[in-house]
This record gives C-alpha cells, structure tokens and sequence, in this order.
C-alpha cells in the first residue's frame, strides 16, 4: 500500500484532494499541518488514518524520510514569496512529490530541481492546480491543429459563497497592486495587479468584470503556446463591490499607503465573510483561444466550466488528484522536476468534473471581420490590399505613414482631443492594430506618440457602427472600383439616438495605392466647428511575431 502525506491536509484544497484520494484509491493517508488538532480532526471527518503536526518551513529531509512516504503532496501553500527548501527535502528524502502551486516565482524556480530529482530517481511536479495543469490541458485540445494562436485568455470567476482560506487570501494580496509582467500587444509589458481586464461572458454566469493575476501561466502559455499577441490570466469575483475593493486595495500599494497588503489579509477575509450571505454558490472558469484554424480561417474558441452549490474549490484540486493517482498506480512521471504542463488530457478531467456535478462546453465561432460581414459579397469588389488587411485576423498590424491635417479651430481641437485624434504632421508613423472578437473588432491607431482606439460591428447590412467611449457612428459602406467607402448617416450616445444635422461629416476611403500598398484617407468634420482632422496615407500588413524566449523578454 502507498503510504501519501498531503501537507495541510486540514486546508480549503487539501482536505478536499484527501477526501478525493481517499475515495478512489487504497493508499494509506496521512495528514499533516501545522496544528496537529485540526489534522486530527480533518482526519476523522474523512476516515482516514493517520494525522501528524508538520510544519514545511522547518521539516528537514530526515524527519520527512522517516515518514517512509511514497508520495508527499504540498497543499499548504500560500507559495508566493516562498523557496525551494521544503521540496528540496523531499527529494533528499526519497520520496516523489506534487504540490498545488500557483505562485509564478515558484514554479519559474522549480525547474533548478530537475538534476537532484533525477539523482534520487524521484519526480517533482509543480503547478497541479487549475494553472497550469488544467488551463494547459484545455488549451491543447482547443488549438488542436490550428495554424496559428494569437490570444489567449483564461479567467476564473469564484462563486461569492465559498471557503475563504488564509492561504488564499495571503497568496492573492502578495500580488495585489504589485507590478506584474505580462505579455499584451506582441510585447512584454509591466501592468498592476488587478488591474482591470475588461468584461466578460461566463456561460451559466453572465457577464463579470476581470482583473490581471498573477500565476505561472504569465510565463508558461508565451513559452509553450507562443502566441502571437497576448497573453492573460484573470479573476472576476460575483459581487462588484468586492471587485472594486481589491482594485481599491491595489491602488492603495501602488501610491505606498499600504507596501504591504498581505497584513490586511485576516480583516480582509473577515470583511468578505460578512458579504456571504449575498451572491451565490455557483462559480466557473473560461479558457478563450483566438487564432486561425487547420484551413487558416479565423476562428474563437471557448471552453468554460460551471460549477454549482459551492463546488468550485475542488477544481484546483483535480490535477494533484489525477497525478496523485497515476503515483499511486505505479505510473509516476519519469524522474526530474518540472511543472505540470501537457501531462494531462482534458478528458482525463470529465470523470471529476462528473462526479461534483459540474458542467462544461467548448464554444467554436468563425471570426469575420465587420466590413466583410456588413458588406457580403460585395466586399470581394475590394481592392486586394483593403481585403487582405480586414482577413489577416484575429489579430492584424499594420505600419505605415501618414500625412495629417489637424483642427481646424479652438473648438474643433478640443472636439478632437476628446477622441484622441491625431495632430498635424507632413509625415508621421503609423501603426495599426485590429483584434477581432465574435461580437466586436477593436482597432488601435497610434500616430507617433498619439493613441486613438475605436470599437467596430456591423449593425445592418452594408452598415457599420464605430464606437469610441460612448459616442457611436452608423457607417454606410459601399464599394466601387475597387475602393471602399463609408460615409457617416447618424450618430448615438450609448442606446439615445442624436441629431443627424449635428452629426459628423465624414466620407471615408480604403483603397490601393500605385505600389499596392493599403491606402487610407479620412475626412472629419463637425458642423459649425469645421474640421477635426484629415489623415492620409498608406499602411502595410506586419508580420505578427510570436511570443519571444523567456531570455528575450523586455519591458516595454
């Protein structure tokens, strides 16, 4: 019989991986923890055998070798800020070990292992939690034969009524407001944690709000995946008000009122534990991948998981159970340390998806961009450069140049500069980014150092309502000798229509210019006010690079 010792077995992940392990294999158990009472009493709720007091930050390879463990898994945490120690003295001690890390520093260290597990003929596995065990076996079925990935983004939206354990609450404010690196626009980039990641559909859910974690896949979907765009981890909780607060308690360490928010940990869980009664039981988790599939078509892929009445803190601990198993099973890994990535199948998930009563769907949707959706077939009649650049999706770049008239009056500037519109220049660069989405297409203009950025959709046939803020503008598209127009028939504040005779003046063109070469030319003008700006010039697609090596990382 396999003898297991699952640190903080008493814990909100380990009790529930014990009870697992205990339900679906014959091993003899052993719970430990700092405080051998709650081991003692986790154990007897569980019926397994053994408890003991075990406190990692000071258990050394020969009290752990006296436990003649087959098997050690780490589901104490929190591993933030923690070292290698603790697992170091398990493989002196000959015995194998997983653990449920999700902190970035530790499972980027944990590869410094892999000679001293070889050596002692053991393996060492970390991150066999929902990042990156499960994120990367979702990922591997959904890109499965694609041609290209250029996002991805995976979020996790906790259920409101759920078990708030220390450990949680210390490894997620350890990150809070600090900077984390994170791959976004084709670049490495420094953004805070949890900040604010947009709005998004869980299905079963409904929308949520999203800020930026911090976990490994930060680091191991760019290096295993290498998408061509971005990269994102994020977490969305039920209720606003605690969603707000901790971007509340973020900006709090980022002005240095509080450099340490991990001591507000206890009276932050407090304070969310008064807030249990509201919002529900029902949590989940989506894994969205954009990029183009095995007939290079654009494509969105959507995998979400739903989990009811308060299940949802079993997910993280499904990996560790599944790895555990195969140990127990006489089917370890072979020897060395390494994370827990392409080790499991999503398929080998569904039986504890099953079992806890969970839900899940994988969502496929071809991509189209907007002008081709509103214009049919009509958009064929385009000239080859202007249909090249709305078909290179999910994510184009385009570089250029550009010519640029600015505002023509005092009022007309500061109508421009409420758009981010451009200022004059002869010849100014030019970069455009296009991201296409199932509901939207974002583009980003930049011209030198000004940024403006607009949301597109098609709305009717042949029209095209561009967003920026709250300000909408219906587009009427059309197309003649190869050169595509859209003139603006009408304007809007969020849902409330305005006045068409105080609308913009804009008839704006794509087209070839004489080298074939995308060419741009856009008029706008207010009445009254006259003209806000008028940009020419000419554009070319850009290589989409992928995501560089970890060494080649830079902070942009």
């Amino acid at each position: 019989m396999k003898r297991v010792v699952i640190v903080g077995g008493s814990g909100v992940f380990g009790r529930r991986l014990a009870e697992g392990l205990h339900a679906s294999t014959s091993s003899y158990i052993i719970l430990a923890g700092r405080s051998l009472e709650r081991a003692q009493r986790a154990a007897t709720d569980l019926g397994t055998p053994e408890a003991i007091a075990l406190d990692r930050d000071t258990a050394t390879a020969d009290v752990l070798r006296a436990l003649r463990a087959d098997l050690i898994i780490d589901a104490a945490g929190p591993f933030q800020g923690a070292d290698l120690r603790f697992t170091r003295a398990v493989i002196e001690a000959g015995a194998n070990y997983i653990d449920l890390a999700d902190a970035r520093d530790f499972v980027a260290a944990f590869p410094s292992l892999d000679a001293l597990a070889r050596q002692h003929g053991v393996a060492a596995i970390t991150g066999a939690s929902s990042t990156p065990a499960l994120t990367h076996a979702v990922l591997d079925q959904l890109r499965a034969g694609w041609r290209r990935l250029d996002i991805v983004r995976t979020g996790i939206a906790p259920a409101n009524k759920m078990d708030r354990g220390p450990a949680v609450m210390k490894a997620i404010l350890g990150w809070v407001g600090a900077p984390v690196r994170v791959f976004e626009d084709g670049a490495w980039r420094e953004r805070v944690g949890w900040s604010d990641c947009g709005v998004f559909e869980v299905p079963k859910l409904g929308r949520r709000r999203f800020a930026l974690t911090e976990v490994p896949d930060l680091d191991l979907i760019p290096a295993r995946y290498a998408p061509r765009d971005t990269a994102l981890f994020m977490a969305g909780l039920e209720l606003p008000l605690m969603q707000r607060a901790m971007q509340f308690v973020a900006a709090l360490r980022r002005w240095r009122i509080i450099p340490n928010p991990v001591r507000l940990a206890d009276l932050l869980r407090r304070a969310g534990n008064l807030l249990l009664p509201f919002g529900t039981d029902r949590g989940g988790m989506i894994v969205e991948a954009l990029g183009r599939d095995a007939e290079d078509r654009p494509v969105f892929a959507r995998w979400s998981m739903f989990a009811p009445n308060g299940q949802g803190p079993y997910t993280p601990t499904f990996a560790a159970l599944l790895m555990a198993q195969r140990f127990i099973a006489g089917d370890p890994p072979p020897p060395g340390a390494r994370p827990c990535v392409g080790m499991l199948t999503l398929d080998e998930f569904e039986p504890a998806f099953a079992r806890h009563g969970f839900t899940t769907q994988i969502d496929v949707t071809p991509l189209q961009a907007p002008f081709e959706t509103a214009l049919g077939a009509t958009f064929d009649n385009a000239a080859p450069a202007v249909r090249a650049a709305h078909r290179a999706g999910p994510v184009t770049r385009l570089r250029g140049e550009a010519r640029v008239q600015g505002a023509i009056s005092p009022l007309a500037w500061l109508a421009a500069r409420l758009f981010g519109m451009p200022r004059s220049a002869e010849r100014i660069p030019v970069r455009v980014t296009m991201r296409l989405d199932p509901n939207k297409e974002t583009w980003t203009r930049r011209f030198g150092d000004r940024l403006m950025e607009s949301r597109l959709r098609a709305v009717a046939p042949g029209i095209v309502r561009e967003s920026f803020g709250p300000f909408g503008f219906d587009m009427q598209l059309s197309v003649a000798g190869g050169v595509l127009s859209m003139t603006i028939i009408g304007w809007r504040i969020g849902p409330i229509p305005l006045p068409a005779f105080l609308a913009p003046r804009s008839t704006a063109t794509e087209s070839a210019d004489e080298q074939g070469r995308f060419r741009f030319d856009v008029p706008i003008a207010l009445p009254l006010i006259g003209r806000l700006t008028h940009y020419s010039g000419w554009l070319a697609l850009e290589e989409v690079e992928a995501a560089p090596a970890p060494s080649e990382r830079e902070t942009a």
